[in-house]
């Protein structure tokens, strides 16, 4: 019955586009079917309706063609490329804004420490803070750490 039923769906879906298609049952019970009309020759018989239609134009009414489907995806595409791009530069800035943030802690944890600090200078070497140079200093440090640091 299984084979019968697929066999009839294939039927259905091989058929010439234009051609008629009959059901009918024979004496001993058998299926049939046909682009014929049976005849005498059958209990019950009748016409299916199958709408007539070339497979171009198959699909209903609005339906889009393959290069409207195309340019569709090529603008998926592209939004998702613009959307990896944007994501990756927003985790780049992130990563730097989070390493300014570690340098500008260590820096004022430094510059809060009781250790001596100084600056480099080419022409004259080592130049010790003095405590207001120390104290300016401190304050940018904590100014920049607020800034990174949010």
């Amino acid at each position: 019955m299984k084979t019968l039923v697929g066999l009839s769906i294939l039927m259905l879906c091989v058929t010439p586009v234009h051609a008629e298609l009959y059901k009918w049952v024979d004496e001993q019970g058998k299926v049939h079917y046909s682009d014929q009309p049976a005849g005498g020759k059958s209990k019950s018989e009748s016409k299916l309706n199958i709408p007539n239609q070339s497979p171009a134009s198959a699909s209903p009414e609005g339906a889009k063609t393959w290069q409207e489907k195309d340019l569709e995806f090529k603008k998926r595409q592209a939004s998702a490329a613009e959307k990896a791009a944007k994501d990756q530069k927003e985790a780049q800035e992130a990563k730097t804004k989070q390493e300014n943030c570690e340098k500008a802690k260590l820096n004022q944890a430094q510059l809060e420490s009781i250790a001596p600090v100084y600056t480099f200078d080419p022409t004259t070497g080592r130049r010790y803070l003095n405590d207001a140079q120390r104290t300016e200093a401190i304050a940018s440090a904590k100014k920049s750490v607020a800034e990174w640091c949010k």
